[in-house]
């Protein structure tokens, strides 16, 4: 759990894997729009959603030549089944998000 713990507060500390949740939570979306709304190259975009997806927290759909994100509620809901249970896991990942915004 304490690798888990790092990963997710690590994800979450950065400002454009939040906005890329953000944006995730209205519908699903591909690189190309993930990088022209934060502003980004999509290589960096991508390294974001890899990120993200590789915690579970992204579902990814192929449509022709390109790839689609959605967010993965169910790890969600898990993860605030978790925090529930951790309140020290909660303060860990308030911290990450809030160093997030400095």
């Amino acid at each position: 759990m304490v690798v888990n713990i790092f990963n997710i507060s690590k994800a979450v500390s950065d400002k454009n894997r939040i906005k890329i949740l953000q944006m995730l939570s209205e519908g699903e979306t591909n690189v190309s729009d993930v990088a022209e709304n934060l502003n980004v190259e999509e290589n960096l975009a991508s390294h974001h959603l890899r990120v993200l997806s590789n915690l579970g927290f992204l579902k990814s759909n192929k449509k022709g030549r390109e790839v689609f994100y959605k967010i993965n509620r169910n790890k969600l809901v898990t993860l605030v089944r978790d925090l529930k249970r951790n309140p020290a896991f909660l303060e860990i990942l308030k911290e990450a998000v809030l160093d997030s915004d400095r």
